[in-house]
């Protein structure tokens, strides 16, 4: 038996979930027990010779049988429940946590890495959530029942049992301490094949420019080799644990069966007590095979846990913990109602910023006023500080000097919606894509791709909004990509909207028909955009230059 504390919180926090499947599960194990006493009650009948009792006992089997069917798949539903419960919490918190600047600007974080510890590291929780836990309890629920009942009917039985559950629970211990020692060893490196294995496929076109194909290809080769090595030292160690579990089992169950057959041995007729003491003797001993089953089920999940601490997965939610109206019921609410509304203008002042070991400030003293009615696109030389402003006003990296308002009041997160120069769309059809920010009415949809200029292109589609988008958007073109996420972006419902490089990808034709749907959304939003592209900016009024930290009005 081996305690995951962290985990054991996590189910703590939905205590009617763990309750109630806890709860199914020990009334599963009364089935087989009961079944059991109806098994002896039948072969005793048999012996004796009464038809009847034995007719009454097969249809106990049979009905007992058929209670189980039925409590089992209740059972399983709500340790489905209780995993999902506790795996929803974990990736909340842990999303939250990596959604900081600090992790956002941390060059050691690998995405591949994290995407391992969010992926296969929370879902491989589920296993000891689900059903490792309640098996615990099951463990020192029932077997003393077990164990009190054969003490009544055979002591000597009862103690060689109650030796054997003793042995199966303490003898594997020391080995599911080394077991969960080498994990570590074994979920390192599954982080570490996942990181190279996802930097390769994105870089993959570069390696075959720079011809390190072969060279990407051993090194992969390598890392598998790593896990494989640390897979096999996990399985020796964990077939010695499960031969001290067998071990215990058996030996406890032919010590009972000895005792019992004793009696038997000396010419009387087994007894219905003959009987129950083999059958029970065995049921004893399910709750303990239950919980060496579902530990190597969920032990790859186990090896990530200290990934998943470093990730923030099981840092309390902090929102709550200082009362932020937001987190709290109802929060969401009132934080819905300062989105969607008009804001009039944008205000940054005396904004400064320095990364982390430079020398000079990125940003110095800089100001801006945005208004609603009017693009305002943002031009400079690679460098410049552009993202850098970008990343400021959303609150990504906090400003050394300076404050950001929105008609007065302090700038939110949830006041900014983001088009990034390269869009991410997603395997899945165009309705899809749109509704990812929330569930918006099928009117909303329409008004915000009409606002995007990319209505009147879904609609002459065959299957228009339920047209299938290939990942990456590949099936198109690089303006339609820039106007669907244009039309996500309006869905969120945000007064301020940040535009980076929209035209970057995009021929003098697109890119033009780009900014016109720029000046259309920013009748009724704030619309800030980055541009390299000065030729692209002919009709747009307010063109600021950033240059050495501040910005100055330049001629488009």
């Amino acid at each position: 038996m081996m305690i995951v504390r962290e985990l054991w919180r996590e189910a703590a926090r939905f205590p009617a979930a763990l309750t109630w499947s806890t709860a199914l599960l020990l009334l599963v194990f009364l089935t087989h027990l009961a079944q059991a006493v109806a098994i002896a009650w039948s072969m005793s009948a048999v012996l004796r010779g009464h038809p009847q009792d034995v007719v009454a006992a097969l249809s106990l089997i049979v009905g007992i049988a058929l209670a189980r069917t039925g409590l089992s798949l209740v059972q399983t539903s709500a340790a489905a429940r209780l995993g999902g419960d506790v795996r929803q919490a974990l990736r909340r918190r842990a999303m939250r946590a990596a959604l900081v600047p600090e992790r956002l600007h941390d060059t050691a974080t690998r995405d591949g890495a994290m995407r391992a510890g969010l992926g296969d590291g929370i879902d491989g929780t589920d296993a000891y959530v689900a059903k490792y836990i309640p098996a615990v309890a099951q463990v020192f629920l029932a077997c003393p029942v077990v164990v009190a009942a054969l003490l009544l009917l055979s002591p000597a039985a009862g103690l060689c049992v109650a030796a054997g559950i003793v042995l199966a629970l303490v003898g594997p211990m020391a080995w599911k301490r080394m077991m969960a020692r080498r994990g570590l060893d074994h979920w390192d490196s599954y982080e570490a094949l996942s990181a190279d294995m996802l930097e390769s496929l994105r870089g993959m076109a570069t390696l075959r420019t720079l011809g390190d194909v072969p060279g990407t290809r051993r090194r992969l080769n390598t890392r598998s080799e790593a896990l494989r090595r640390a897979t096999e030292r996990v399985m020796r160690v964990s077939l010695a644990e499960t031969a001290v579990i067998d071990f215990a089992v058996q030996g406890g169950i032919v010590a009972a069966a000895t005792v019992a057959l004793t009696h038997a041995a000396t010419g009387q007729a087994p007894a219905i007590e003959t009987y129950l003491i083999l059958l029970l003797a065995s049921e004893a001993f399910r709750p303990i095979r239950d919980l060496s089953r579902h530990w190597h089920a969920g032990f790859l999940g186990l090896t990530a846990i200290p990934g998943l601490a470093r990730l923030g997965a099981f840092t309390p939610d902090r929102d709550m913990a200082q009362g932020d109206p937001t987190s709290a019921p109802g929060g969401a609410a009132r934080r819905e109602g300062t989105r969607g509304g008009r804001a009039e203008v944008l205000r940054v002042a005396g904004l400064s910023f320095r990364y982390p070991d430079a020398h000079d400030d990125v940003i110095r003293d800089l100001g801006l006023t945005a208004r609603r009615g009017s693009l305002t696109a943002i031009v400079g030389e690679s460098g410049a500080g552009k993202s850098t402003l970008f990343d400021l006003l959303l609150g990504f990296l906090s400003p050394g000097a300076g404050h950001i308002t929105l008609d007065g009041r302090p700038v939110r997160s949830d006041d900014i919606a983001v088009v990034s120069q390269r869009p991410v769309l997603f395997a899945g059809t165009i309705r899809d894509n749109l509704t990812a920010t929330g569930t918006p009415k099928e009117s909303d949809i329409v008004a915000a791709c009409r606002a995007a200029g990319i209505l009147d292109e879904i609609q002459n589609l065959p299957r228009r909004f339920d047209t299938e988008v290939a990942e990456a958007g590949t099936n198109l073109s690089g303006g339609q990509r820039q106007r669907l996420a244009l039309a996500r972006a309006l869905l969120a419902h945000r007064p301020v909207l940040l535009v980076d490089e929209p035209t970057s990808a995009l021929d003098a034709t697109r890119a033009a028909e780009v900014i016109e749907t720029l000046h259309r959304v920013a009748r009724d939003h704030i619309v800030i955009m980055i541009s390299h592209r000065p030729e692209t900016l002919a009709d747009v009024p307010d063109v600021l230059r950033l240059d050495a930290g501040h910005l100055v009005r330049s001629a488009p």
